[in-house]
């Protein structure tokens, strides 16, 4: 007799096993594409690739059976390739927003099969409560991963190892080694040449099928030169080297279509209070709209308790669904047994960074609006309870982007806080990217279910080595890896010319031009406000 798995056990304890079995499917292909996007960026960019291949070949949502199909069918699309073959149907959108929301959590570097699991129910309880017609299973997207096709297309680390460590072996040893290069003990480890070729296909992209193939032409007094020639290219003379208190950060690279890697330098920098004059200023000049904010935004306060009835355990029993029990086990019908109600606190889950931009074009009106902006959201959101933190970036070459603590996310929005608002004041040059990925790092520390980036800047990324499209698609490359990290960003610029690049540098962002920039301060909550409601 077969034992049944502890993962079929899992689909069992659902009445519809297959919606279970393809939502784990889904869930956990999207865990492991972001896990590896994230470690291999390289290998990430193909996985995409070939993801948005595979939606593209999908079937017609008119050709499958029932919208409980068509549901799941868009939220493995959406997972795996951030897109969807067809548009989305109205009656399939809202789920499919909150499954994309509830799903993100799986992107988190300390997600693991157990967080899948808890996932994969909530989703199911969600698409069964939506949809009630019978679940058909999906035709799968992909074959399941075969060893040989791996070791047939990328190589085998192990093998290509061994084989390089036998042919500088049967090298004869040379009598004076260089000091300033490993000698023929040190490349013949294996494990020394296996941990190069992983770095290679992490950081490169060079695949050991690849090195094998140049190694079998070589001379065996060749090899080691050409090991030497491969550490090179992973060891750039140019990239930075960490100092205390900084941060390395890689950099796209659209002229080799590849990251740098250390190729920018981010120094912390605790802002230093002063006068408070202008916060004072601002909270009488735009006493009537603050007034009006705060009341619109203890609005959007959750209620303190809400009772969410039809669940299969709770703290009472849900009167109707039980009548509906007893009456469907009357007509001998299967019946339901989500009879319960549970009472649950509601709270809103949000941690929202604002990186602003004090590079020196802000100067004048732009960095005074950027100032009153941030004050009137700091009195909204001390009104709302949601947890944020304020920055600001600016600096000159890519080995000094200095990245300003204004207020930190356990900071309490006091006094202080108020008073570095008032001192900021414009810098430097504008190195967007650096300073997106910081922000990234200490978003993916927090622990709330939601995180948001939101970004004032008064237009393009200029530094002294670093403009035009190669500062662009960094900075959009930047935005992507916030989302795949389950982080929304959101993009505010007052360049009236933005529209000739802002559709490709924020691709993977939600963004507004704001025309005039006395109106920043304005519209800063309504933004804030239609974004996380």
């Amino acid at each position: 007799m077969t034992e049944i798995s502890d993962i079929e056990k899992f689909y069992e304890l659902f009445p519809e096993p297959a919606l279970a079995k393809d939502l784990i499917t889904i869930l956990e292909d999207y865990r492991i594409k972001s896990r590896l996007q994230a470690e291999y960026p390289v290998l990430g960019e193909q996985i995409s690739k070939m993801n948005i291949y595979l939606v593209s070949k999908r079937p017609l949502l008119e050709d499958l059976g029932n919208d409980k199909q068509r549901a799941v069918e868009l939220i493995a699309q959406s997972l795996i390739a951030g897109r969807t073959k067809e548009k989305v149907p109205e009656n399939i959108e809202q789920t499919l927003a909150q499954a994309l929301s509830i799903s993100q959590t799986l992107s988190a570097p300390h997600a693991d099969v157990h967080e899948t699991a808890r996932v994969a129910a909530e989703l199911y309880f969600l698409i069964d409560d939506t949809f009630q017609e019978p679940y058909q299973p999906l035709t799968p997207f992909s074959a399941p991963l075969d060893q040989s096709e791996v070791n047939q297309n990328i190589g085998n680390f192990g093998r290509t190892a061994r084989k390089i460590s036998e042919k500088i072996d049967s090298e004869p040893a040379k009598s004076t080694p260089s000091e300033d290069t490993k000698t023929k003990d040190d490349y013949a480890s294996e494990d020394t040449v296996k941990e190069l070729l992983r770095a290679l296909f992490k950081e490169k992209g060079v695949r050991p099928i690849e090195v094998e193939s140049r190694i079998d032409a070589l001379e065996s007094t060749k090899v080691e030169d050409y090991l030497r020639d491969l550490e090179t290219l992973i060891r750039d003379e140019k990239e930075l080297h960490s100092e205390q208190g900084t941060y390395l950060y890689p950099e796209w690279g659209s002229d080799i279509k590849d990251y740098r890697l250390n190729w920018s330098k981010v120094r912390e920098q605790t802002l230093e209070a002063g006068s408070d004059e202008f916060y004072i200023d601002t909270v009488q000049k735009y006493a009537g709209l603050i007034k009006s904010i705060r009341v619109e935004f203890q609005m959007l306060r959750p209620e303190g308790l809400v009772k969410l009835r039809r669940q299969f355990d709770g703290d009472d029993i849900d009167l109707d669904s039980a009548v509906q029990y007893f009456i469907d086990k009357r007509l001998r019908l299967a019946p339901s047994e989500r009879n319960y109600v549970r009472t649950e606190k509601r709270i809103r889950d949000i941690a929202v960074a604002f990186l602003v931009d004090v590079s020196g074009s802000t100067v004048g009106a732009t960095i005074m609006r950027e100032k009153e902006a941030l004050i009137l959201m700091s009195e909204a959101l001390e009104e709302l309870g949601d947890i944020f933190a304020i920055y600001g970036f600016s600096g000159y070459g890519r080995d000094n982007v200095v990245f300003y603590i204004v207020k930190d996310f356990d900071e309490p929005y006091d006094q202080r806080v108020q008073r570095k608002i008032s001192t900021m004041t414009n810098k430097q040059s504008t190195r967007i990217a650096p300073a997106i990925r910081h922000t990234t790092t200490k978003l993916r520390r927090r622990e709330e279910r939601t995180k948001m980036l939101i970004l004032l800047s008064d237009g393009k990324p200029l530094d002294m080595d670093y403009y035009g499209t190669y500062a662009i698609e960094d900075t959009r490359m930047a935005l992507k890896e916030a989302q795949r990290y389950g982080i929304k960003s959101f993009c505010i610029t007052v360049d009236r010319k933005a529209a000739e690049y802002l559709p490709r540098m924020y691709a993977n962002s939600r963004w507004v031009v704001i025309d005039d920039v006395a109106k920043l301060p304005d519209k800063i909550t309504r933004i804030y406000r239609l974004f996380t409601t």
